[in-house]
């Protein structure tokens, strides 16, 4: 049934008017929903390998730090749920009552019963997850190379750098896996998904109105049937078994195990497509973003969007709608519509975050000092002291928690 899954979704991605640039190639992921009484529904596509070097990182919250298409079609699907429970919550609604949340006595929402959420990506997640059939693809020159022994080894609570050292099997690693490439705090696609697994994809801004959201499945492209075995392999160990058997976690959070399912449908603009007819050109710069039930898709290009100027990136239909700052303007809308008490003006996007005690403390159970993730590389609050208005708090962002 995934295969029919898939080629739906890649034919709403060939409907939209995009492709990369000739040679070029890049990755699509997509979250979809699955219920027992209704058609599956798509509510988010994206593509994109790239992420900001730490340099570039925005201090206002009007650029995305990470473009790898899993990151993105998973703020996507956050973006679709808020927008499901601003639809929920609007008094001029009509009463709109979703097929696929419902609201508990609490005031949060969770799906209703017989709905699953799922996520294809036409290959393995970047990291932990990949490094084995990433192995398998280099010549032997280059394999010795970057398995070489002159790495040293990983002190305590160290993520990796990329690839290095891809046969060390189940620790972290930040993006990107080319060593010459700026370094970035972006951790590995293997490692956002594993720490979703424990913690709900809807991340702490979304925990205020739903429930966490756990990943039913996760179907996966490009990977050929004679090294399917290890791959699960590798995708179990990365995305849940190496998290531990913690257990005391805070109220409705859990470690979930996500069925791993493999797809024989090829995607037209994967490398594994595009290198079969010619050379490639390399990955392409450039992203695509796309939410259902909304009016418009966006193309991102170093985390803005496509054509806007530096000295316009601050102006509200300039952001991307998956940006931090828009996240937060939809919260505040949230807000509002459900009769809550609103955002203090002077109220920073880390406050916010920080404020959802179980969410927190479900985290730092995962990756604090004595957590199986203690490598996790933190952004904190230097880029996350931002308010509704784009005021900085530069007293707030000296914490770095």
């Amino acid at each position: 049934m995934c295969d029919d899954d898939v080629i739906c979704i890649l034919s709403t991605y060939l409907r939209l008017p995009y492709q990369p640039p000739p040679g070029q190639y890049t990755v699509v992921a997509s979250f979809y929903l699955l219920s027992t009484s209704i058609r599956p529904k798509i509510i988010s596509i994206a593509t994109g390998t790239k992420c900001l070097p730490i340099s570039r990182y925005p201090s206002k919250g009007e650029a995305l730090h990470d473009s790898h298409a899993e990151v993105l079609a998973r703020r996507g699907a956050i973006r679709w749920f808020l927008l499901e429970v601003l639809r929920c919550s609007l008094e001029d609604s009509g009463r709109y009552e979703s097929p696929w949340i419902e609201q508990r006595l609490n005031g949060r929402f969770k799906l209703k019963e017989g709905v699953q959420v799922c996520l294809y990506i036409s290959t393995p997640p970047c990291g932990d997850a990949s490094m084995r059939i990433l192995a398998l693809g280099q010549d032997e020159e280059m394999a010795s190379l970057k398995n070489s022994s002159v790495f040293a080894p990983l002190g305590e609570n160290v993520a990796s750098r990329g690839r290095d050292n891809y046969g060390r099997l189940g620790v972290l690693r930040t993006k990107p896996g080319r060593a010459d490439s700026p370094p970035t705090m972006c951790m590995a696609c293997s490692d956002k998904i594993a720490l979703w697994n424990v913690l709900g994809f809807q991340g702490a801004l979304a925990t205020r109105f739903i429930e966490p959201l756990y990943l039913s499945s996760i179907v996966i492209g490009e990977v050929p049937l004679g090294v399917q075995d290890i791959v699960k392999e590798d995708c179990d160990r990365a995305l849940w078994r190496r998290l531990g058997s913690v257990e005391d976690w805070p109220p409705g959070y859990r470690i979930y195990v996500p069925t791993i399912v493999f797809t024989s449908q090829p995607f037209v603009h994967s490398r594994t497509v595009i290198e079969a007819t010619r050379p490639s050109d390399g990955s392409c710069n450039e992203a695509l973003c796309w939410v259902a039930d909304t009016s418009a898709h966006e193309f991102l290009i170093n985390g803005l969007k496509r054509g806007v100027a530096p000295k316009h990136r601050f102006r509200e239909k300039s952001r991307p709608s998956l940006s931090r700052m828009a996240m937060l303007h939809l919260y505040h809308q949230i807000l509002a519509a459900q009769g809550l008490q609103p955002l203090n003006s002077s109220c920073t996007y880390h406050e916010v975050k920080m404020s959802m005690i179980d969410y927190q403390m479900a985290k730092e159970k995962l990756i604090g000092k004595d957590g199986a993730f203690s490598g996790w590389v933190r952004s904190g609050a230097k880029w996350q002291g931002f308010d509704l208005d784009q005021n900085i708090d530069s007293l707030k962002t000296r914490s770095d928690s």
